[in-house]
């Protein structure tokens, strides 16, 4: 394999650290590690694991991604929509789970957090770099959001997430990416189902 990764860790896109990782994790729960191997033979990687707080290339994520699609013999979007429920449904990430449901008691007030999510996420990674995102209510229980990212990944990313999030609440919603920067969702009914329990409190180990 050549050594294509050097430079990559000294400047780049922390978008492009933090998909290329959750794809990684992703892959290695849901197929398991000699999977993710075939992906790194696949794409002439020197290594098999990203680190969330090196960098990368600009685009190898998307690039890492169709790879990984090709191997799993799955269209990318879902690829990296997986990885955007896995995110918040994987218990060895509580800790996002948590952060994203410090939003608000309500998944409208969850979707409107989401613009200062950002912000939040730097209290704990001084260095991150989010892109900015921007809900509007564009009709009753109808909302859009816009996030502009150098990544395809992103927004489908934010569509598995907003999915497993709506869940979280127990809302009935009907999400799509609508453009390359906007999703749009809909949701059906607040109250579908019990909301999965949330303390403000971590739990006691």
């Amino acid at each position: 394999m050549r050594d294509n990764l050097a430079a990559e860790t000294v400047l780049g896109s922390d978008m492009d650290a933090l998909l290329l990782r959750s794809l990684q994790g992703y892959v290695i729960d849901t197929f398991g590690a000699a999977r993710w191997q075939m992906v790194c033979r696949r794409a002439e990687l020197s290594i098999l694991s990203f680190e969330p707080m090196l960098r990368y290339d600009p685009g190898s994520a998307d690039r890492i991604g169709r790879i990984a699609a090709e191997v799993l013999g799955r269209p990318v979007e879902a690829i990296w929509e997986d990885v955007g429920t896995h995110l918040v449904t994987n218990p060895d990430r509580e800790g996002i789970r948590r952060l994203l449901r410090f939003g608000g008691v309500t998944f409208a007030d969850f979707l409107y957090s989401l613009e200062d999510l950002p912000g939040r996420a730097r209290l704990a990674m001084p260095d991150l770099e989010l892109p900015d995102v921007t809900v509007d209510e564009v009709g009753e229980d109808r909302f859009e959001l816009r996030c502009q990212s150098h990544l395809g990944a992103t927004q489908r990313v934010l569509v598995g997430l907003l999915t497993a999030m709506a869940d979280d609440y127990g809302a009935l919603c009907l999400i799509e990416a609508e453009s390359a920067d906007c999703t749009s969702i809909l949701v059906l009914d607040r109250r579908h189902a019990k909301a999965r329990r949330f303390d403000l409190a971590p739990p006691e180990r």
